[in-house]
């Protein structure tokens, strides 16, 4: 269970699939998507086996960026990761995403 911005960024690795619960737009929601890569500065994301999807043709293939922002803007609650856009008001108004990590089956 991630419980804060440190665990989760040794989470997202390149290849650990995401689902996408809630986001700005609306289109987003109930997505799948797949790290393609992951540093300090934030994380890409494509939508795998979509290769003409908007989101995996953007910023040269390797898909959609979330910026980490500082801790303050990030939420974690039941598996849940919550990143916002204002660091001290965490409602829908200023929801940048929402999504859980989907666990690989051995």
């Amino acid at each position: 269970m991630i419980k804060n911005l440190s665990q989760l960024k040794k989470s997202l690795k390149k290849g650990t699939n995401i689902e996408i619960i809630s986001h700005c737009r609306t289109e987003y929601a109930g997505q799948k998507r797949r790290i393609t890569k992951s540093n300090t500065q934030g994380f890409y994301s494509i939508v795998p086996d979509e290769p003409d999807n908007e989101v995996t043709l953007a910023n040269d293939g390797k898909g959609n960026v979330l910026w980490w922002k500082k801790a303050s803007f990030w939420e974690f609650e039941n598996d849940i990761c919550s990143v916002y856009c204002s660091d001290n008001e965490h409602t829908k108004q200023y929801l940048i995403m929402s999504f859980r990590i989907i666990e690989e089956v051995a």
